[in-house]
């Protein structure tokens, strides 16, 4: 290990002698913050690009501007330098930290906040994160790429010693805020209103990733480097597939029917790739966080494992700009939008749809045993008849909070003796 390397790229990337970037700050940061104190290690996953390095950044200021840390108890290291090559296995790792104590100010007893990005490209990464976690040595926060950082195998050898904090591109109130446009109250909403709706569109259409919003020219090249980016490196690469082109096709059909049921032995022979494939490959896009799946609720789970799920993507602007489509659906990318808060909100495991008799209810929240709200949506509510089935239907069998979410309609429908609220679909991503 050259010594002399490892202390130039160290500097450069730690807020020992200057400030690093941190942009726009994003609630995670306070999150992170907050999961550090549990005395564990944290896993920062999420797809790339999402903007989990600057979080990083952003804790590692808080740490020393808020709580009074001295920057030599941060320590950062992005293992994407090239400068780290030779620090491959943990046993690497363990000589690293040895360099980083002997350059500590402070007292050895004193706690160093430990921050490793990339770190799947070290063997073994997981026995040196368990070494420090159980010594108590030092907090510890670990990221890069999701399938690596929290796969089978990692989460046995760290069971009962790390979290998870899921980091998604920008939501819409963070999307506005790196437009500097701040809503404190809502009466900024309603004088805002316009320049607001104006700025959905942009959001509806080209998504939520940082770079992307960041640059206002370019967007379509952005994203399709950035598509391609976690195609073959969190996909392709990391399930190592040797048929890049049917996993390409398989991901272009996800991303192109946001919002629709799927069945895997329908797409394996339309788009003729062997089951299996299918099977493999759309769990490796999962792992990437490029797709999600929706199951339908049933209180049957038999009922429930034969019906098809409903796939969305992780972006709108991937979405939009990759999918082919031989008409733009703005409905589609809008359900998508709508689905990706909920994400947010509630977690993948406690988003569901509802497939009746009659009608369909495009989401409902189930958090445990409790359903907590239901949701249609729709751009525009041109035939509420159709729209209303679905929630008449579920509402029969189980009362619940009832929405049905527009881009600019607002108002309440009677059904029966239930309320359902009209709600404008821009302020409702503002409003928690």
């Amino acid at each position: 290990m050259n010594r002399e390397l490892i202390l130039k790229a160290l500097i450069d990337w730690n807020f020992w002698y200057k400030n690093q970037f941190v942009g726009i700050e994003r609630e995670y940061s306070d999150q992170l913050l907050d999961l550090l104190e549990k005395g564990l290690a944290i896993s920062v996953i999420g797809v790339k690009r999402s903007g989990k390095s600057t979080i990083i950044n952003q804790v590692v200021k808080k740490l020393i501007e808020k709580k009074g840390e001295d920057p030599f108890d941060t320590l950062i290291v992005n293992f994407e330098d090239s400068r780290f090559g030779d620090i491959r296995t943990a046993n690497d790792l363990f000589s690293l930290y040895e360099l980083y104590k002997e350059l500590r100010k402070k007292k050895k007893d004193s706690k160093p906040y430990i921050f490793l990005d990339e770190v799947q490209k070290i063997k073994g990464w997981e026995g040196f994160v368990r070494s420090i976690v159980d010594r108590k040595e030092a907090n510890i926060v670990i990221s890069g790429s999701t399938a690596s950082v929290n796969n089978k195998s990692v989460r046995e050898v760290l069971a009962g010693r790390h979290l998870i904090l899921e980091v998604f591109p920008l939501s819409f109130k963070e999307f506005l805020e790196f437009k500097n446009i701040r809503l404190e109250t809502e009466l900024d909403m309603i004088a805002k209103e316009s320049e607001i709706k104006v700025l959905f569109s942009e959001y509806l259409s080209y998504g939520g990733f940082p770079l992307v919003v960041s640059n206002e020219r370019d967007k379509e090249k952005i994203l399709l480097q950035l598509y391609e980016d976690i195609i073959f490196k969190d996909v392709i690469s990391e399930c190592n597939i040797r048929n890049e082109e049917e996993a390409k096709n398989l991901a272009i059909f996800y991303i192109s029917n946001v919002g629709n049921k799927i069945r895997f032995r329908k797409i394996s022979r339309s788009l003729n790739i062997p089951f299996r494939n299918v099977q493999r490959y759309t769990e490796c896009m999962k792992n990437a966080y490029l797709i999600f799946f929706v199951k339908a609720l049933s209180p049957k789970l038999s009922e429930m494992a034969k019906y098809d799920k409903k796939v969305y993507c992780i972006d709108n602007g991937i979405s939009n700009v990759l999918g082919y489509r031989l008409n733009q659906n703005i409905g589609s990318l809008f359900e998508n939008l709508i689905f990706l808060e909920l994400l947010r909100r509630y977690g993948i495991n406690n988003v569901f749809y509802y497939r009746g008799r009659r009608g369909e209810v495009d989401f409902v929240v189930k958090v445990k045993d409790e359903i907590r709200e239901i949701y249609q949506v729709t751009y525009q509510l041109s035939d509420v008849e159709r729209e209303l089935k679905g929630i008449e239907e579920f509402l029969k069998i189980r009362k619940t909070k009832a929405y049905i979410i527009t881009f600019d309609d607002e108002g309440e429908i009677k059904v029966g003796d239930d309320l359902v609220k009209v709600v404008k679909g821009w302020k409702w991503l503002l409003l928690e």
